[in-house]
């Protein structure tokens, strides 16, 4: 494997000087005709400069690290992708690493990543302190959360915004004609699932509705927690609702499945909402009408909050940034006519 002293010798430079090039560093120190040069010997002798050499030289690695905390929910799938085709158009490479909610991993994977030394680390957490995500950044970690915030944490945060996403959900059922509106809401410790629960909340008040705690059950943002909260619904509290809003797809797609083996019809019986707006959201049947968060959006800011952190360093407040959602309509929902 060529090294940059292999490339210094044929091309008849100084290291330095091909170091100078590899950084894009050649105007004010060569002429271009150098840099061409440089740039041909590195091209035939296929030098592949080492990032972690880079960065103990206090240069860019050109490698992100992300932390996710699910590796099969599809919201955070989509989340991946999105991050993997900022960095591959930006000429950067991705060390991608799935928390399964532990903290422990998280722990574990900041440590890895640091020994990699990437340029910086995207994750979502609600598992981590804002104290040891300020210590992380004191000694030199870039860190940028996203989906999820952490209060009083010196990092940038990039997230959609979820009150106002769950206020679009709920409104539309209202607008539909129904007042009685189940909700099966996310873990209460992720500020995300906090967010919706409010806009939810806020959205009834607002319209004259009573807020009925025996129409609000917790899920675990899964698939299968969607289902059992359905069935719990429908056996004891079937006539007490028309429509139901879930605090992610994943859940919502559960409770549909849960509502058709039971033998009722969507939108026919119930007509239900769910949030993110995944791409197996437009898959079921009916197509879930649901909430959209800009996925591409929270992707791009957060690999430029990253490759802006050198500049930005801690002098100034950090930065909130809200992304507005969308509604999207599909066949899951019906206007409900009253006698």
């Amino acid at each position: 494997m060529a090294t940059i002293k292999d490339v210094a010798e044929q091309a008849g430079v100084s290291i330095t000087t091909v170091s100078r090039v590899l950084n894009n560093k050649v105007k004010g120190y060569m002429r271009e005709e150098t840099g061409q040069k440089v740039r041909k010997v590195v091209k035939e002798l296929g030098y592949i400069p080492d990032p972690r050499a880079r960065s103990l030289r206090g240069l860019e690695s050109g490698v992100i690290g992300v932390i996710l905390p699910e590796g099969v929910n599809p919201f955070y799938q989509e989340l991946a992708h999105a991050i993997t085709e900022v960095c591959y158009k930006e000429g950067y490479g991705l060390l991608l690493c799935s928390s399964e909610n532990d903290v422990k991993r998280e722990l574990s994977y900041i440590k890895l990543l640091q020994n990699q030394k990437v340029d910086g680390i995207i994750i979502s957490t609600d598992h981590l302190s804002a104290e040891v995500i300020n210590e992380l950044i004191k000694k030199g970690t870039s860190i940028v959360l996203v989906d999820e915030d952490v209060p009083e944490a010196n990092a940038p945060a990039i997230f959609a915004n979820n009150y106002q996403g769950a206020c679009l959900a709920t409104q539309y059922l209202i607008d539909l004609g129904h007042r009685s509106i189940a909700f099966i809401k996310g873990p209460m410790r992720a500020l995300s699932c906090r967010e919706r629960y409010k806009g939810y909340c806020h959205t009834l008040l607002k319209s004259g509705i009573k807020v009925e705690e025996a129409l609000i059950e917790e899920g675990g943002m899964t698939y299968k927690s969607g289902y059992k909260t359905m069935k719990s619904f429908l056996q004891d509290r079937d006539d007490k609702f028309t429509a139901i809003f879930c605090s992610d797809d994943f859940m919502a797609l559960g409770a549909m499945r849960a509502i058709q083996d039971e033998g009722k019809r969507i939108s026919d019986n119930y007509s239900i909402v769910g949030f993110d707006n995944v791409y197996v959201s437009s898959m079921s049947n009916p197509g879930l009408t649901t909430v959209a968060q800009p996925i591409n959006q929270i992707a791009s800011r957060a690999f430029r909050a990253i490759k802006d952190w050198p500049k930005r360093g801690l002098t100034k407040k950090r930065r909130h940034q809200y992304l507005n959602t969308k509604l999207i309509v599909r066949e899951s929902c019906r206007v409900l006519e009253h006698n």
